[in-house]
């Protein structure tokens, strides 16, 4: 048989019996959320020692990268020395190796220059030598003549007639240092009180050899023998003007 319970008790007690029952709930819903604040708390304890530790290695890799730049700087600064060092040794080296050479050229040059002219502007630049072939109807034979250095050399100056102009054209023909003297330009110019020229020569510059050598007699000979023939081209064009 079922049994009947009856609940004897007055009301009063009844409702502080379910207030008890309540107070437990909350009790263990605080219970549950003290457990996570703690688990909380540990977490957040846990990921700030390691935050930490990262801090300190990206202090300290970029401490050590500061220094690395530094030493990069340095490294920089010193290979931009050397290279400066080495042009100017290199530099050096090729006005002392032609040193010699432009002495005669330069001396050369002053023996060439006629009266009434003047020389305000001279240069030089790289050239490369010239080579010829040779043919017959046996075999094809290609040989590079032996030649000295050649350089581009640029002239300028002024003068007062075009009879000066000509005759220092004439005179650098026949110098053995220059070849394929050309002029650019002869423009009328005011120099002060006085009228003339002003003229721009361009051709090849010979570095010939300060001993003598097979090769440069055969240079002197080769540029004798042109010579001869542009210098009566152009005392015929300096007679017809």
């Amino acid at each position: 048989m079922a049994k009947i319970e009856i609940n004897l008790l007055p009301r009063e007690l009844r409702g502080k019996r379910r207030g008890i029952a309540f107070d437990r709930g909350f009790t263990l819903m605080a219970a549950i959320a003290g457990i996570l604040v703690v688990l909380f708390v540990g977490v957040n304890v846990l990921q700030s020692i390691k935050l930490k530790g990262l801090n300190d290695k990206i202090a300290e890799a970029q401490k050590r990268t500061d220094e690395l730049r530094k030493n990069i700087e340095l490294v920089d600064a010193l290979t931009e020395v050397k290279d400066k060092v080495l042009q100017r040794i290199s530099a050096i080296e090729m006005l002392d190796r032609n040193r010699a050479i432009w002495v005669r050229v330069l001396e050369d040059l002053s023996k060439r220059v006629p009266d009434y002219l003047w020389l305000s502007f001279l240069s030089e630049e790289e050239s490369q030598n010239e080579a010829t072939s040779d043919t017959n109807s046996d075999s094809i034979i290609i040989s590079t003549r032996l030649e000295p250095p050649i350089k581009k050399v640029t002239i300028e100056g002024y003068s007062h007639s075009l009879n000066s102009l000509a005759s220092f054209l004439i005179q650098l023909i026949r110098s053995q240092y220059f070849k394929n003297m050309e002029l650019q330009y002869a423009k009328r110019t005011e120099l002060k009180a006085y009228k003339g020229f002003s003229f721009q020569l361009v051709g090849d510059l010979y570095y010939l050899p300060e001993v003598e050598s097979p090769v440069a007699d055969t240079a002197i000979h080769e540029l004798a023998s042109e010579n001869k023939k542009k210098d009566s081209k152009i005392n015929l064009a300096v007679r017809e003007k």
